[in-house]
């Protein structure tokens, strides 16, 4: 990567030691390791356990740890695949820019389907494979890459898929 300086431009000076908060109070990065886990019980029978995949029963304890309902864990589960880039506040102000625009609002979707999918009485996941910009990268070293990475995108949400076994 290029790095270049453009004084006239409001730009801080960073070095790797500010992003790493080296020299920072140490308080900052206590990381806080045991809290309360969820409500409940995971719904496993001697049948499941018996018949469905290992990866089934973990990602059954993965789904209650990320806080869904152990009650509603064996509903009918769905996978909503994106390609979402960039972060939005809550405000609606960027935090992270995507590499193009479209990027926030395709979150804005996938978040409107898996509150309908849910609505529906459905699990719903979301994964996300991010793409370049085919104009953003006119001229440079990526100018190539772009088209072709749709191909490699649609690896990724093929194998995306297929580890949401149920």
């Amino acid at each position: 990567m290029t790095s270049r300086v453009y004084p006239d431009h409001d730009t801080a000076d960073v070095a790797i030691g500010d992003i790493l908060g080296i020299g920072e109070d140490p308080a900052n990065r206590e990381i806080q390791t045991h809290a309360d886990g969820p409500k409940g019980t995971v719904p496993f029978t001697a049948e499941f356990l018996i018949e469905e995949p290992s990866g089934n029963h973990f990602g059954m304890t993965q789904n209650a740890g990320m806080g869904w309902n152990p009650s509603e864990l064996m509903r009918k589960q769905f996978i909503i695949l994106s390609t979402v880039g960039g972060i939005k506040d809550e405000d609606g102000s960027p935090i992270a820019l995507g590499l193009h625009t479209g990027h926030f609002e395709l979150r804005d979707m996938v978040t409107d389907a898996a509150e309908e999918l849910k609505k529906l009485k459905s699990v719903p996941f979301a994964a996300f494979c991010s793409d370049p910009c085919d104009g953003r990268t006119q001229g440079t070293t990526g100018m190539l890459d772009s088209l072709p990475y749709r191909n490699d995108a649609a690896q990724v949400f093929r194998r995306i898929a297929r580890s949401l076994p149920r």
